[in-house]
């Protein structure tokens, strides 16, 4: 049996790298769920980005990286971190306070389909069948999970919160969490899409670590009023420990393994890694929350899980070679 080659052996550290992001990213829906429902979800989202922040600086300093220089460069990535850090983990967190994590999982799924829709509109894509079939897919199960149908057929039952009863309002329904993570979704797909430009000639690790400190410096903006109403200290040790877990794990760790992964491995394979972080939230839900994958969510599942192998599968299959 011959010995593996170098190569081999990066490519299998790569695939562990993204397997790794699956998973943190999955498990983060179930666990900021808990977090949000101690802490309140704006405090939280500054605190999320200030950690975030202060270890991208520290990485930035043991690395000796060189950080973005020029003002221009700085307005540009002061407007990007507006949409991907500060809009983006805002949203999310009031979304996930509200909705499930198989939700959750299901929205960003569609990101691909979003970022190539912007990118399409931006001129910097074409749109051909194939493409245009993921788009449509990606849509149709949005549709389908947010119940637009039901709310046709019956609009007096269409607001119900997370434990199936009827929503005391608008604001508490599942419904408008869906909503919150489609804004999410949203605005880090038009981030992806516009920081394409900004970032080239940037060194990642800086650019992230300055966008996170510009997102810090704004989520803080919103964050500071509900901050001072937490009681801080009442916040059990349990829920510290898994906000420090979203800060390591889910917010740095999956920086650096996707960067790492995508050095060695073709886009459309990191694409197609999504259906596991959809097994990790679909179970985590399911064990933590008892949340339940009904034929709604499975439809929902299966046009946007459709959509992006539409989208990623034939250019896997072309990566692959003969």
């Amino acid at each position: 049996m011959p010995l593996p080659t170098l190569a081999h052996v990066e490519r299998g550290r790569a695939l562990g790298a993204l397997v790794a992001v699956q998973i943190l990213f999955g498990l983060h829906y179930s666990v900021a769920r808990e977090v949000t429902a101690v802490v309140d979800p704006i405090a939280w989202t500054a605190l999320r980005a200030a950690g975030g922040a202060v270890l991208l600086a520290l990485l930035v300093t043991l690395t000796g990286a060189r950080w973005p220089r020029g003002g221009r460069v700085w307005a540009r990535l002061a407007g990007l971190a507006l949409l991907g850090i500060t809009l983006n983990q805002l949203l999310f967190n009031a979304g996930i306070s509200r909705s499930t994590a198989i939700h959750g999982v299901l929205v960003m799924a569609t990101l691909p389909a979003q970022t190539l829709g912007l990118a399409v509109l931006l001129g910097d894509e074409r749109l051909d069948a194939r493409r245009l079939a993921s788009v449509l897919l990606g849509l149709a199960g949005v549709v389908v999970l947010l119940g637009v149908d039901q709310a046709l057929a019956a609009p007096g039952d269409w607001l119900r919160a997370r434990d199936g009863a009827p929503a005391a309002s608008f604001g508490e329904s599942v419904l408008a969490g869906d909503l919150m993570m489609l804004g999410n979704s949203l605005s880090y797909a038009l981030f992806i899409a516009l920081g394409r430009r900004a970032a080239a000639g940037l060194d990642p690790l800086p650019m992230t670590a300055a966008l996170y400190l510009v997102g810090a410096a704004t989520t803080m903006a919103f964050g500071a009023g509900p901050i001072a109403q937490v009681d801080l200290a009442a916040v059990p040790p349990t829920i510290w420990a898994l906000a420090g877990f979203i800060v390591i794990g889910p917010t740095v760790a999956t920086y650096l393994l996707n960067i790492y992964a995508l050095q060695r491995l073709p886009t459309s394979l990191v694409g197609l890694f999504i259906y596991l972080q959809f097994v990790v939230a679909a179970l985590t839900g399911a064990l933590w929350h008892h949340e339940v994958l009904d034929a709604r969510v499975a439809v929902a599942a299966l046009l946007v899980l459709g959509g992006l192998a539409v989208r990623f599968a034939p250019r896997l299959a072309a990566a692959r070679g003969p």
